[in-house]
């Protein structure tokens, strides 16, 4: 009887501390732009993709970190080109001339 309640009540001990886990959470890789300013009838091209007109809607732009190529068009002319470098999860400002 003494064994029983002794194994009863190592095992309930076993069970009720379920163990320990041990991790690293990790944020995903993301940055992002934000563009302000007159951002009527401006293009972007980030690193030399496709440009794509700015929408008033879209409050940021996401991208990878590390360092990107910004094209900026108003009417077929070059308006601005800089290299920006992006952290991960921050949001970098440009500011259209």
């Amino acid at each position: 009887m003494k064994l029983s309640i002794i194994v009863l009540l190592i095992s309930f001990l076993i069970c009720s501390c379920g163990g320990y886990n041990e991790g690293i959470i990790q944020k995903s890789e993301k940055g992002f732009l934000k563009f302000v300013g007159e951002i009527k009838t401006v293009t972007v091209a980030i690193d030399q993709g496709e440009e794509f007109l700015l929408d008033s809607k879209i409050e940021v732009y996401q991208v990878k970190p590390g360092k990107h190529t910004i094209k900026m068009y108003r009417n077929n002319n070059l308006i601005l080109n800089r290299n920006v470098i992006v952290d991960n999860q921050t949001t970098m400002e440009i500011e259209i001339p």
